[in-house]
């Protein structure tokens, strides 16, 4: 049985969410003092997830790897096995603290990477061989359905930015960021991906059918 919304986030906050050593006190002035303490701004980051349905963050939690890890350095994504400090993560969303502090949109795609990758065979697999979720490598038919749609308003050319519009990869994360950071924008610059991620990924409804599914498989 799935848990409610506030007791799945705060599971993620303490089994995914990492804070690198000394990643605050090595980030530029303005960002020490926009963040009082070493771990505000993982509250902050937390925050700006909150449109997250509890069906997708209770998914993240039951893959064996997907972690953020907030850093002084640049905001990426990295697949396979990171050491943070005696520690070995599988899958890191690193988020720099300065995006964070400046309520930037690249704060949120390392995360959209992520769950492309962990929505994925690729991702359950470990690796990075093999279509990811945006490229129709879903890790069932559900998902693998809609990762090809994915694919086909890709195609269509409607990424928001430059970077958006330079691989299917990118198109998703990014289109996922810009649907945390500011649906509208996103509403505006691409409907029908703004509406393929509210009724799917971004819907309660969504992931019990997918629950449901999965129940009823042998």
């Amino acid at each position: 049985m799935m848990m409610d919304k506030r007791a799945l986030f705060a599971r993620l906050k303490v089994e995914r969410m990492h804070i690198a050593p000394r990643a605050l006190e090595l980030s530029p002035i303005e960002v020490q003092r926009r963040f009082p303490h070493a771990w505000a701004p993982l509250e902050e980051l937390l925050k700006r997830l909150r449109a997250f349905p509890a069906g997708l963050v209770h998914f993240w939690l039951e893959q064996p790897g997907g972690h953020v890890v907030l850093t002084h350095l640049p905001s990426r994504y990295v697949f396979g096995e990171q050491r943070l400090k005696r520690h070995l993560l599988r899958h890191v969303a690193y988020v720099r603290l300065s995006d964070l502090a400046d309520g930037s949109l690249e704060a949120l795609v390392p995360i959209g990477h992520l769950l492309d990758h962990l929505l994925s065979t690729a991702g359950t697999a470990g690796g990075e061989e093999g279509l990811w979720f945006s490229e129709g490598g879903g890790m069932n038919r559900t998902l693998q359905g809609l990762g090809a749609s994915i694919v086909a308003l890709f195609a269509l050319g409607y990424g928001f930015d430059t970077e958006a519009c330079r691989d299917v990869r990118s198109y998703f994360a990014r289109s996922f960021a810009l649907y945390l950071h500011d649906r509208r924008a996103l509403n505006v610059a691409d409907p029908q991906m703004e509406k393929l991620l509210r009724t799917t990924l971004f819907a309660e409804a969504f992931w019990s059918r997918l629950q449901e599914k999965s129940a009823d498989q042998p």
